[in-house]
């Protein structure tokens, strides 16, 4: 957008849309953009290399720019969005989502309040993925703003993505998103709260997160390989340091075990479906990474009386991406 003036936000989508249902979800995200109470902001759509073009959803809606990359993931076409943006602070925003009215102006205000920190963290809403109500309340945001050792012990987590506000120079300093197949945001928040310091406030809440049945993070493979090298970058940073030692121990855990719960999962889905292939190969990684949990569900297949439960949820913590 030549010589226009510059947007206080900018607010990047990736977008991998391959369904007449998805372009839908994504016109319905961008109307709850255009609904802020605070109008003085971009919208950069990365258009992710998907089957659907995106750019019949994007016409009419004001102040939004369309990029075109092949498809490299989330991760990347958020990259790419940066590199286009000129907004003063940052959301990213998942394609199906919502920012609720005061998003914008709620992550200013409380900014402006805190000039200490570099990023702040908004309460979220949940729905399904037909965009109802959930029964469910979401945990409460911990009150202090040294986030790092929170989030490496995963005592407490951050969705979605669009439930953040950044400043700029937090974007600029610790650099592009990482892991495109995997736990980029993890990633991306912990270098972020290793750096600076972050504010949490529960109310009002700024976005709303869209649940979806099965998605990409339930893939117990990928997001073990994926989780390990996020934490391996990690240690040497808490090396030494007992406190921190004590939380990257604490988090790793919790999510290989919940990501070994995928797994098992995984392997239910592939026996129920009769994809004998995926099933021995999910098998034999379930047998070097739980022999207990591979022997459970040994169990179940002869003992068919017995219904198929579903793995434990994240506690709400999932790092969603819509399955290709």
């Amino acid at each position: 957008m030549p010589g226009a003036s510059r947007p206080l936000v900018s607010i990047i989508i990736p977008a991998y849309v391959t369904t007449p249902r998805q372009a839908e979800l994504l016109d319905e995200t961008l109307r709850t953009v255009a609904a802020q109470t605070c109008q003085d902001f971009e919208t950069v759509i990365v258009y992710d290399g998907s089957p659907r073009q995106v750019h019949s959803v994007a016409t009419g809606h004001a102040r939004t720019v369309v990029l075109r990359q092949a498809n490299a993931g989330s991760a990347m076409a958020r990259n790419t969005g940066i590199r286009a943006s000129r907004g003063s602070y940052f959301v990213f925003l998942d394609a199906d989502d919502h920012l609720l009215p005061t998003c914008l102006e709620a992550g200013l205000a409380a900014l402006a309040a805190h000039p200490e920190c570099g990023f702040v963290v908004g309460g979220r809403e949940e729905m399904t993925y037909d965009g109802d109500p959930v029964p469910w309340g979401v945990p409460a945001s911990p009150r202090v703003t040294e986030l790092y050792h929170t989030l490496l012990a995963f005592d407490w987590y951050i969705i979605p993505p669009s439930s953040v506000m950044f400043r700029r120079e937090v974007v600029e300093t610790i650099g592009d998103w990482r892991d495109p197949w995997g736990a980029d945001d993890l990633d991306y928040y912990l270098r972020a709260a290793r750096r600076f310091q972050g504010w949490c406030f529960d109310h009002p809440a700024v976005t709303r997160y869209r649940r979806y049945p099965a998605s990409s993070s339930r893939d117990g493979e990928r997001m073990l390989r994926s989780t390990r090298a996020v934490y391996a970058r990690q240690w040497p940073l808490v090396e030494g340091d007992p406190v921190g030692e004590a939380a990257f121990r604490r988090g790793l855990r919790r999510l290989t075990e919940i990501f070994r719960d995928c797994l098992a999962e995984n392997l239910r889905d592939h026996i129920r479906t009769g994809n004998r292939r995926r099933a021995v190969a999910c098998s034999a990684l379930l047998a070097r990474e739980s022999p207990g949990r591979l022997l459970a569900e040994a169990a179940r297949v002869v003992r068919p009386s017995i219904a198929l439960q579903p793995a434990a949820e994240l506690d709400g913590a999932r790092w969603k991406t819509p399955p290709r």
